[in-house]
């Protein structure tokens, strides 16, 4: 699939089939999120894969969600640690940047596999932590399910024209 269709074709999926994503489709999509380019190439973004059924469930727990991803069948963790990456000449750490550039490549990538995804940014951190024994040092930036989508009822929320969003010279 072309680069600017995947683009277009990508949305979140807050419903899933129950069914495994294939592991050769999982290995291309984590090859792709290494690949990301990171501060000073310190690639200090970890993923968890979560398969295990238990394991999936606490983690579902953790996102606090009454009916949204119920039947994920993969959760994907995304960690940095502050040390991972750098600190800009304005005194701003950079793991953020570089955890978006990572989880983004993973995301588009499960896209061009005919894969679901949804980023998650709002979860009991703590208990995601307890539960799959990330150590201390780390923050958990970002989660996602995995898997076959089921297509929502509805429309999908337009994007603003690029009009409003893009200025030339000054804002």
């Amino acid at each position: 699939m072309d680069f600017y269709e995947v683009v277009k074709k990508r949305r979140s999926f807050r419903v899933y089939k129950p069914d495994m994503p294939e592991k050769e489709k999982l290995n291309r999509i984590l090859e792709a999120a290494r690949l990301a380019p990171t501060w000073a190439n310190l690639q200090g973004v970890n993923y968890i894969i979560v398969k295990k059924p238990e394991n999936v469930k606490a983690v579902w727990k953790a996102i606090e969600q009454e009916t949204k991803f119920i039947e994920a069948p993969i959760f994907i963790i995304g960690i940095i640690s502050a040390s991972g990456s750098g600190i800009n000449k304005n005194g701003e750490k950079y793991y953020g940047v570089d955890f978006g550039i990572c989880f983004e490549h993973l995301i588009l990538a499960a896209a061009t596999e005919g894969l679901a995804t949804c980023w998650i940014g709002f979860f009991n951190e703590e208990e995601v932590k307890k539960v799959l024994k990330i150590p201390k040092k780390y923050k958990v930036m970002g989660i996602t399910p995995l898997g076959y989508p089921i297509k929502p009822k509805g429309e999908v929320k337009e994007r603003k024209p690029i009009n409003e969003i893009v200025h030339y010279e000054q804002f």
